[in-house]
């Protein structure tokens, strides 16, 4: 894997299936959250991340925050 691609993450909201494929999408998933004020710097660094280790360690990052926040996330089908 090249440090640009991101693997698709699956989450779990309100008993639907979400595939995240991109920063904004994940920006955006986290967004909508009743818990975004929380997220708020995450946001910000994953909108930021424009090197392509940037980007992988922002992905990794909102993986982790999300798994911190008892959301279910793990990498999706392909």
């Amino acid at each position: 894997m090249h440090t640009n691609d991101l693997l698709p993450l699956q989450v779990t909201r309100d008993g639907s299936v979400i595939v995240l494929r991109s920063m904004g999408e994940a920006a955006d998933f986290l967004r909508s959250l009743p818990m975004a004020r929380h997220a708020g710097m995450l946001i910000e660094v994953m909108e930021a991340a424009d090197a392509p280790e940037l980007k992988r360690r922002a992905w990794k990052a909102f993986e982790t925050f999300a798994s911190a926040m008892r959301i279910p996330v793990r990498p999706a089908a392909h």
